[in-house]
């Protein structure tokens, strides 16, 4: 087996799927045979969501290379991962036991592989307790981020038997997810505190559901509704002032979604739609004090009726329309838009959510400083606020300049590029090599040459990478 597959296969194991750029690479440069890019193959389904199509790769891979037994045992390991992700228990039991049987005459270059999932599925099943053997989900043979999934697992079964305990694991499986850094082990692990953590302490529930949406915004471009279903749940029973800009990014992101995934969370849609279509609000004390502190700057009475004035300032009605609210938010729209969000009441933080722009998460919202309390976005608008940072002014303020007068779809591919810039500017332990078509652009902008190269390959067609370079031929 080539050592650079090897290699690949070590990274893949640390990162998940935040190692996709690299399997982007159209030299396939981790592969030398067949049989080792047809396992690549597997993993760009498996990074797509695509299971099903996965699985029948596999099938076919496993029969034309019969042969090749270490390569079989990796189509097996992924095999047992996404019949259990599909929900296929019996048929992923089937090829546990087929594994867990033939360790011992796994390759040592790829036995830990092996062993990891195995360890794993184990621990997400009552087979921990008679099947293991000598094999030990504190074993030595581990990396940290199967570690940080078995914490997950293990949290998991003892939150569902009543046991407040899993919390702790949860916590354990952050830490390790965080040091690497996985994002799939820290988003998943930081959903489980929200979503489990609700019933035992709600303003962690809270933060944590948070988190979970701003790294999800901040490692990945397309949304896991899931996190979005969490943290929609937690805040509209808490009433948090960010539901409305996590309802309607909600609503947008999930037309872009896989049609399972949107199958899934249909219901959910439904409730989003719902909050953001209300007509009346709650006339609360919260809501009287804001319209007094509008009304001494200018009259409401030139806005509304007299009656109307009266009656929402004296407690004579119990809700206003949403109608008056709008009429209200337009004539003073200035004043508004400077007030914190989260002091604003209710009902005027969903008009106002209503009539912004879908998704305000690219360069042109760090420019004009628009301001949205979805983590999600505010993830995405950090990313974008960074990569400004860093170039260097001259050549920001030329690209700022070139970058505005770009069409919607062309500052989209730049927005893209941007976040994946900084996404991906971490410690590798390896060289990328920039492709000749992209070192001038980093020489001008003073990009580094891994982030710019990861950035480039995080585009999953050559289509799309000649459109980043068509586009940025326009920043000269």
């Amino acid at each position: 087996m080539d050592y650079k597959f090897l290699r690949a296969i070590r990274f893949i194991k640390t990162y998940g799927s935040f190692f996709k750029p690299f399997l982007n690479e159209p030299l396939d440069l981790f592969s030398t045979s067949n049989a080792e890019r047809a396992f690549l193959s597997v993993l760009r389904c498996e990074y797509d969501l695509e299971y099903q199509k996965g699985l029948e790769e596999i099938q076919k891979s496993i029969r034309k290379y019969a042969y090749n037994k270490n390569i079989e045992f990796l189509f097996l390991v992924k095999k047992l991962e996404f019949l259990r992700r599909l929900g296929r228990s019996k048929q992923a039991e089937k090829v546990y036991h087929k594994l867990r049987n033939s360790v011992s005459t796994v390759s040592p270059n790829i036995r830990s592989t092996v062993i990891d999932e195995i360890i794993g599925y184990c621990s997400m099943t009552n087979l921990s307790k008679n099947c293991l053997g000598k094999f030990h989900m504190d074993g030595s043979c581990l990396n940290d981020s199967a570690k940080a999934f078995i914490e997950i697992n293990v949290g998991r079964n003892l939150i569902r038997n009543g046991n407040v305990d899993g919390l702790e694991h949860f916590k354990k499986a952050l830490v390790l997810a965080k040091s690497i850094p996985h994002p799939s082990g820290m988003i998943t692990s930081l959903n489980a505190l929200a979503w489990y953590g609700l019933k035992y302490y709600s303003d962690e529930a809270v933060y944590y559901a948070k988190e979970a949406l701003y790294w999800m915004g901040w490692y990945y471009e397309k949304p896991k509704l899931y996190v979005f279903d969490t943290t929609l749940e937690i805040v509209k029973r808490i009433q948090d002032i960010s539901l409305y800009h996590v309802a309607k990014d909600f609503i947008f992101l999930y037309e872009l979604s896989t049609d399972e995934e949107r199958k899934k969370y249909k219901k959910r849609l439904t409730q989003a739609k719902r909050i953001l279509s209300t007509t009346f609000y709650k006339s609360d004390g919260k809501i009287r004090r804001f319209l007094r502190k509008i009304n001494k700057t200018r009259s409401l009475e030139e806005i509304i009726s007299r009656r109307e004035v009266f009656n929402l300032l004296h407690s004579k009605v119990k809700n206003i329309r949403g109608e008056t609210i709008r009429k209200i938010i337009s004539a003073n729209y200035e004043t508004i838009k400077d007030t914190d969000f989260p002091k604003l009441p209710g009902g005027f933080a969903c008009e106002i959510v209503k009539k912004e722009e879908d998704l305000q998460d690219g360069i042109d919202s760090v420019i004009n400083g628009q301001k949205n309390l979805d983590p999600f976005v505010q993830a995405r608008k950090d990313l974008a606020r960074q990569f400004l940072e860093r170039i260097p002014k001259r050549p920001r303020e030329m690209f700022i300049q070139r970058y505005l007068t770009l069409s919607d779809d062309e500052k989209s591919i730049i927005d893209r590029f941007a976040r994946d810039y900084i996404r991906y500017d971490i410690r590798w332990g390896m060289r990328v090599k920039i492709s000749d078509s992209m070192k001038k652009y980093a020489k001008a902008f003073h990009f580094k040459k891994t982030p710019a190269a990861l950035a480039y390959y995080a585009l999953s067609t050559q289509k799309e990478r000649e459109k980043l370079l068509e586009v940025l031929e326009k920043f000269g």
